[in-house]
């Protein structure tokens, strides 16, 4: 690993947290209008699951080569390109006017995407030896800080100008986040040592590395059953975008508040206490969220979902990194990053087909039941099946 000075880490960690933050903020502004948007072009159940999984078709196929580019040439140049992209993409969402140039917008959106946020997470990963969980943790709050924040700024303008104003949120995401990794150390996002010195690392798909991709192939999509369904059943209520919007933040603002608590837990006990909760908090909350309308309810729903996010979010992630540091840090978030990226390009169509059959509400409530019975189903498998002699991404740190 490349070194620098603890003031040099400290500066470029926090840059980059920045970078996280007005990049998901930005791009968060879209959630309360994209599917709506989307139908208002003309998709049905299925062309707006399309529309919302073509940014993860995209991230699929370019998030392996990406990481194996930042570990041999290092992360900088990707992450100064991924960022100033946003500024075309804002230009691609607010001229799509149909459904197919919506989706390539998205498709266009997802090469960013699979840049920013990955490179990112790889970076300060490599810099947190011993303490994953915490690095993570700020990882996290910073990204969902700017989940919160980002669907009430575009509740807000949709309501005050007309959707499609939304858009130009990214161009701030692409022009601010651009200048910052510019001011970020040379070093701190240098290539990893052992791509220039021939040193070879652990295959990045054994065992315990393909439970966990499994594993996060069903919990990364397990958000956006919040932050692109539920506005269907929200406008169906009546709610309206900034009642929509401040709902969305709600369950944001949680996962956010939640991740030092979790990312202690992490570092002095294991994760899995975090996969646990988090099943059990999911499938609470999405019953509560489906099945009952006041939006009071519909709030307290948003709480516990948020708290079961924060702590699926954060052991998934510390796991990784954890993973990451003897398989090419880069290459194996990459393909962490792709596989919940094929999970959300895929998981949307399951869900818009069904849609029609079961409706919104049913739809939330099956798809928590789902991540409660497959986060135990992996807590159990990753314990008992996975080979004795490879680090055991679940357990106490001392072990990992």
């Amino acid at each position: 690993m490349a070194e620098t000075d603890n003031g040099a880490n400290r500066g470029g960690a926090a840059l980059l947290l920045w970078v996280v933050f007005i990049n998901v903020g930005c791009v968060a502004t879209l959630w309360p209008v994209l599917t709506p948007y989307a139908r208002d072009l003309g998709a049905g159940g299925v062309g707006i699951g399309v529309v919302v999984g073509a940014i993860y078709a995209t991230r699929i196929i370019i998030g392996p080569w990406i990481g194996r580019m930042g570990d041999r040439y290092g992360y900088r140049e990707l992450l100064l390109f991924g960022n100033a992209l946003y500024v075309l993409i804002a230009l691609a969402y607010y001229f799509a006017d149909s459904v197919v140039t919506l989706t390539a917008a998205r498709m266009l959106h997802g090469i960013g995407s699979a840049i920013v946020l990955p490179m990112v997470m790889t970076v300060l990963g490599r810099h947190a030896v011993g303490k994953s969980g915490a690095a993570m943790a700020r990882y996290n709050l910073a990204q969902w800080m700017g989940y919160a924040i980002g669907p009430l700024a575009g509740g807000a303008l949709a309501a005050q100008f007309q959707p499609s104003a939304v858009f130009f949120a990214l161009i701030p995401a692409g022009v601010i986040s651009t200048f910052l990794v510019l001011g970020v150390d040379r070093k701190y996002t240098a290539a990893e040592e052992s791509a220039s010195t021939g040193e070879k690392k652990k295959p990045p798909k054994d065992a315990r590395a393909q439970l966990l991709l499994g594993y996060n192939f069903i919990v990364a999509p397990s958000n956006l059953i919040i932050m692109s369904f539920f506005p269907l059943l929200a406008d169906t209520r009546g709610y309206g975008p900034v009642i929509t919007g401040a709902l969305l933040a709600i369950a944001a603002f949680v996962t956010a508040a939640a991740q030092p608590v979790w990312g202690r837990i992490a570092d002095e006990m294991s994760v899995k206490p975090l996969l646990v909760t988090g099943g059990i908090g999911a499938v609470l909350g999405m019953a509560l969220l489906g099945g009952t309308e006041p939006v009071w309810v519909a709030a307290i729903a948003m709480l516990i979902a948020g708290f079961a996010i924060a702590g699926l979010v954060a052991g998934t992630a510390t796991a990784a990194v954890d993973l990451g540091r003897s398989r090419g840090m880069g290459t194996y978030v990459s393909l962490f990053h792709s596989a919940g990226s094929l999970g959300q390009a895929l998981m949307p169509l399951l869900y818009g087909a069904v849609l029609g059959v079961i409706g919104v509400d049913g739809l939330l409530i099956a798809v928590g039941v789902l991540v409660a019975m497959l986060s135990a189903a992996f807590v159990i498998s990753a314990s008992l099946l996975a080979p004795r002699d490879e680090p055991d991404p679940l357990s106490a740190p001392e072990n990992r």
